[in-house]
């Protein structure tokens, strides 16, 4: 009985009766080393795609932080947005402020800090806003031509002025 279902399995199917040659072993061992690199490329390029993502957020967050820094100095000092020889040297600034609120993990020479007061005069009750623009150049050579060369990364601040 056993035999029996042993031949039924087997008649269906329907196999090579020569024995797999050397040669033809060797050519699906370079058919699998050449399907690994195709994938491992794929894999390096999803990796840097990452890592450039996580750059890029790690800048955001830390514009973001150095723009409410500079926003929360300047609502108690409206007038001290730029470093002057008298009451707004470092670290009485906008700016000072700003470039220090993260330490040194960007390039402050690159970026641009600007102050509006979108309201009127520098006045109590009235709003004072920070953009700091940052460029970002991505790791990622695919992701740098889609763009076009360098990303513009930007942190904003709005806070009330509370002082005179």
């Amino acid at each position: 009985m056993i035999t029996r279902l042993r031949q039924g399995l087997n008649e269906g199917k329907t196999t090579s009766s020569k024995p797999m040659n050397r040669l033809s072993r060797r050519f699906e061992d370079g058919q699998s080393l050449v399907e690994i690199s195709i994938s491992f490329l794929f894999f390096l390029f999803f990796l840097l795609g990452l890592l450039d993502l996580g750059r890029a957020y790690f800048l955001m967050v830390a514009l973001e932080d150095s723009a409410g820094e500079a926003a929360a100095f300047l609502s108690i000092n409206p007038d001290c947005d730029v470093a002057d020889a008298g009451t707004c040297a470092d670290p009485n600034n906008a700016e000072w402020r700003a470039a220090n609120a993260v330490g040194d993990q960007l390039n402050w020479s690159s970026a641009t800090i600007s102050v509006f007061y979108p309201t009127v005069g520098t006045g109590t009750g009235n709003q004072v806003r920070v953009r700091i623009d940052y460029p970002f150049t991505p790791i990622t050579p695919i992701i740098s031509n889609i763009a076009g060369g360098n990303l513009t990364l930007s942190g904003d601040a709005t806070q009330i002025i509370l002082v005179e």
